[in-house]
């Protein structure tokens, strides 16, 4: 609980502009880390669906291989991210 509690208060200061220390930075580090992980997946879900779609409109087979590396990135990042939540449970 106390964890839930330290994460709500640095995003409320956050958005008020108060300079606010958590007794408990490790959580809100935890919390920061995956909801930006959580974010670049689904920005990388776009990119690729948008390399895609340039691939096939103009026959750019360069940028298969890019959708692939892609792919595998964003698998990455939800493993990280599941670490992440994974940890913050301990």
């Amino acid at each position: 609980m106390d964890k839930n509690i330290s994460h709500i208060i640095d995003e409320s200061c956050k958005k008020c502009g108060i300079n606010y220390k958590s007794c408990n930075p490790n959580y809100v580090n935890f919390t920061n880390d995956a909801q930006q992980l959580v974010q670049l997946y689904k920005d990388l879900q776009q990119i690729a669906a948008k390399l895609e779609e340039i691939s096939e409109r103009h026959d750019v087979p360069g940028l298969k291989v890019d959708i692939v590396e892609l792919t595998t990135i964003d698998h990455d990042l939800v493993r990280s991210a599941m670490k992440l939540k994974e940890e913050e449970k301990c």
